[in-house]
């Protein structure tokens, strides 16, 4: 793994090999995000300044129209995915999942779960669905798997600062080229600012004391 800043100063991680959970620091942000002064929380992550997120417009897997400046009120988990992966993005998928269990019904029905296709020619709606349904995602209505056409697609990862990359020479045993892509995670809090920016091998008890720290 190699870890970039691009031009606007945004964090990113390009996953080029399988991703590894480490237990020892899992465990270690784990106890970093336990309370500490006054028993108050803290965010674990890179911190993000509480700059505005950039807001976008797209299509779920349901087909319905999502707009981030409409979900003002709830804490948002944006990340970017592909169908296709064979490990970050299904690591991805389940640590939001399991996460998300963790909270409580009230804080549950106050997060959306966002994750932006940065492979449009393949994730169609069907696919985005079939994802969503390998990952016990399908039934959660606060989960959202986006996509649109490039055109619309390409300011969104330039705003987040996620490239997509390439299709890779290197094949899959499959025989399918496989996709490098930003491994991000970006935690938005009710008032559509940007909080911390994770990774896909955040443990799910970190992510959600995050998502309970900024809904308070």
């Amino acid at each position: 793994m190699d870890h970039r800043i691009d031009g606007e100063g945004r964090h990113a991680r390009r996953i080029v090999l399988p991703a590894v959970l480490l237990v020892a620091v899992a465990a270690a942000a784990f106890v970093a995000a336990r309370a500490v002064g006054g028993g108050r929380p803290v965010l674990v992550g890179t911190d993000l300044g509480k700059m505005a997120a950039p807001d976008f417009t797209l299509t779920d897997q349901r087909g319905a129209t999502v707009r981030l400046a409409d979900l003002r009120g709830r804490a948002v988990v944006l990340t970017f995915i592909y169908t296709r992966c064979p490990d970050v993005c299904p690591l991805t998928a389940e640590n939001l999942r399991a996460a998300d269990a963790l909270l409580s019904k009230r804080d549950r029905n106050r997060v959306e779960l966002l994750a932006v296709t940065v492979d449009p020619a393949r994730d169609t709606p069907a696919a985005l669905q079939a994802f969503s349904a390998e990952h016990r995602l399908a039934d959660n209505p606060c989960w959202h798997a986006l996509r649109g056409e490039r055109a619309a697609l390409l300011p969104i990862w330039h705003a987040y600062g996620i490239d997509p990359g390439a299709m890779l020479a290197m094949a899959t045993p499959a025989g399918v080229a496989a996709f490098a892509h930003t491994d991000a995670i970006y935690l938005i809090d009710p008032r559509g600012r940007e909080r911390v920016l994770l990774h896909s091998n955040t443990a799910p008890p970190v992510l959600a004391k995050d998502l309970e720290s900024v809904l308070g």
